[in-house]
């Protein structure tokens, strides 16, 4: 009976052999989760990744040369360096946005060249509820022309967003980082779905890191607060114009 016993009697060993089969079981779903994710394909957010100042040539920046847009040849497809009508109908939709700019619902809206390209800066006002990160449906419009622009005429784009200093704590914007960031990623959201090829997209968030004037009165903060889309020329491929 005894004999019995012992041998039902679970072990020490048999226990510890468990528990050991029962982790490594863990730990391997665990892997195969970090593989899966890794392998979802988002260019958008992993592109707001890195450092913007270095990212855009024709910005003034410290630091050693960017591959993506010093570039290399067949980086974009060649069907979408082609120039032609397409440069007509992108300056078309340029001077569009221009015009707009002049007018009084339009206040707070930029078009201006840059070396390198074209700079449209437009005031948060204009896009986003206070502390949201919605585009409004009156902007639309000017980003339907832009988005028109790239298409006709493929060029980088770098979609930048910016907050004034006032600090930002909501669960949905833990930060200006946070919100910067959102904002900018919905400007490319919306150009993407206007049919600009996401490998033309860069959003970044900068929060109040690139102030245009200082934060010291509540107009100032209104000018800071702003999203800033550059359009980087390309002479042909693999390069960038920096005429």
């Amino acid at each position: 009976m005894e004999a019995e016993r012992m041998r039902n009697k679970p072990q020490e060993g048999d226990s510890f052999m468990v528990t050991y089969v029962s982790l490594m079981i863990l730990l391997l779903t665990f892997m195969i989760l970090l593989v899966t994710l890794a392998q979802i394909k988002e260019p958008r957010f992993r592109k707001a990744i890195g450092s913007f100042r270095g990212a855009i040539s024709f910005l003034p920046f410290t630091g050693g040369d960017n591959l993506f847009l010093t570039g290399s040849k067949g980086f974009l497809p060649a069907e979408l360096l082609k120039r032609g009508e397409g440069e007509e109908v992108s300056e078309a939709a340029i001077e569009a946005v221009k015009k707009a700019s002049g007018m009084k619902q339009f206040e707070g809206l930029e078009v201006s060249e840059v070396e390198g390209g074209i700079r449209i800066r437009i005031a948060d006002k204009l896009m986003f509820e206070r502390g949201k990160a919605d585009l409004k449906p009156e902007i639309l419009p000017i980003l339907d022309l832009v988005a028109k622009a790239i298409v006709a005429n493929p060029s980088y784009v770098v979609v930048a967003g910016h907050t004034c200093d006032l600090p930002i704590a909501t669960e949905r914007f833990p930060s200006n980082w946070d919100l910067s960031l959102a904002r900018a990623i919905n400007v490319v959201h919306y150009l993407e779905d206007c049919s600009v090829p996401p490998e033309l997209l860069f959003p970044y968030g900068l929060a109040d890191e690139m102030p245009i004037v200082e934060n010291d009165s509540e107009e100032n903060r209104a000018k800071n607060r702003r999203v800033e889309i550059y359009l980087v020329n390309r002479s042909k491929e693999g390069e960038v114009d920096h005429e």
